[in-house]
């Protein structure tokens, strides 16, 4: 009975690990690309790109009441913030996010890549921030432990 409960136990995370959000891309022509999958990234992939955005960005999430002001303030530059806290390491940081987790069943990944480095500077963040949410919602199946007695 013990071994039943835990081959159930596993097949809980294998069942939860398939889990993405489809959205369409829209080219300047107006040419659209549907199915594109946005995956939740690994917990290492995850803690990479955090480490490399800027301080400001947490701050204005701290100052903001909600995080569409929060996004305002970043665009705007008010606060103690702005776009112009990006750099290099940033926009890399969040187009290897994007790559890592955008997926499109009829594009090879190679093509993928293409399509991501062709992504506005807009865009690109509001894919990655939209990935860094589903990634941190969906962190890992187990959610608690505690000690037998």
């Amino acid at each position: 009975m013990k071994n039943n409960e835990s081959n159930d136990f596993y097949n809980r995370i294998v069942e939860g690990q398939e889990y993405y959000e489809t959205v369409t891309l829209t080219h300047e022509s107006g040419a659209e690309l549907e199915g594109v999958e946005l995956h939740p990234v690994d917990k290492q992939t995850l803690a990479s790109v955090i480490e490399k955005l800027p301080e400001e960005m947490f701050d204005a999430i701290d100052e903001a009441e909600n995080p569409d002001e929060a996004e305002e303030m970043l665009e705007e530059g008010s606060g103690s913030g702005g776009i112009a806290a990006m750099n290099g390491d940033t926009v890399t940081a969040f187009e290897n996010l994007v790559k890592d987790s955008a997926v499109h069943p009829q594009l090879t990944n190679t093509q993928m890549a293409e399509i991501i480095d062709s992504l506005g500077f807009e865009l690109l963040f509001e894919l990655g921030g939209k990935i860094i949410d589903m990634s941190f919602e969906n962190s890992g199946a187990v959610k608690d432990f505690h000690e037998q007695q």
